[in-house]
């Protein structure tokens, strides 16, 4: 974790310092040519979409039982009972941060301030699980089949869903998150430049 902090605070300081040689150069050139340099620079840092603070680990049983009804005339109506149960162990990683397509990045070089907008809140960005299959039982006439097989793994990942979302792996994000953007505020101070949030009901605003 202290790995990628590191790595993501290099790409602001990277970031930063691009935009400061920008406005240097761009005292002896037209304004026209600031507002590209500062779009190229923009662009570049929105290829990182994704913003990943927190990772979590989760290992879970989930079990699953099935009834299924069916009327057999022996030699009148009756209705029997089929189950198929299944017991699943499934372990996985669930990545909480921050979709970055949403944030609006501004640059006031007459200011010297770092405009940020539509801060997101965190958010579970991505599920990475696996399946171990403890126990199947099915009946002659409640079989699994392929797309039961689909449906379990599903159901699998939603179970992590949830309990990633019962768990604290949001407010860690959160905490995470408010780090960085004083990260970035010492980073812009330290040439003399601002960072301004204009979103103010955002967890993530100073």
């Amino acid at each position: 974790m202290r790995k990628r902090i590191l790595s993501i605070a290099v790409l602001l300081l990277v970031f930063l310092a691009g935009v400061w040689l920008s406005y240097q150069w761009l005292n002896n050139t037209h304004k026209e040519e600031t507002t590209v340099s500062a779009s190229v620079l923009l662009e570049r840092v929105r290829e990182v979409c994704q913003l990943v603070t927190v990772e979590g680990e989760f290992s879970e049983i989930y079990r699953e039982t099935n009834l299924r009804e069916v009327t057999l005339y022996l030699p009148i109506p009756t209705q029997w009972q089929f189950s198929k149960k299944a017991l699943l162990q499934v372990t996985g990683k669930v990545l909480v941060g921050y979709d970055m397509n949403q944030v609006d990045i501004k640059i006031d070089s007459a200011a010297q301030q770092i405009i940020l907008t539509n801060l997101p809140q965190p958010s579970i960005l991505a599920i990475d699980h696996n399946i171990k299959y403890l126990d199947l039982e099915e009946s002659f006439f409640n079989e699994f089949s392929p797309e039961d097989y689909t449906q379990l793994n599903t159901n699998a990942k939603n179970m992590l869903r949830k309990k990633a979302v019962e768990s604290d792996l949001i407010d860690q994000a959160k905490n995470q998150g408010i780090h960085l953007l004083d990260a970035l505020d010492f980073m812009a101070k330290g040439i003399g430049w601002h960072v301004v949030y204009e979103q103010a009901s955002s967890d993530l605003e100073h």
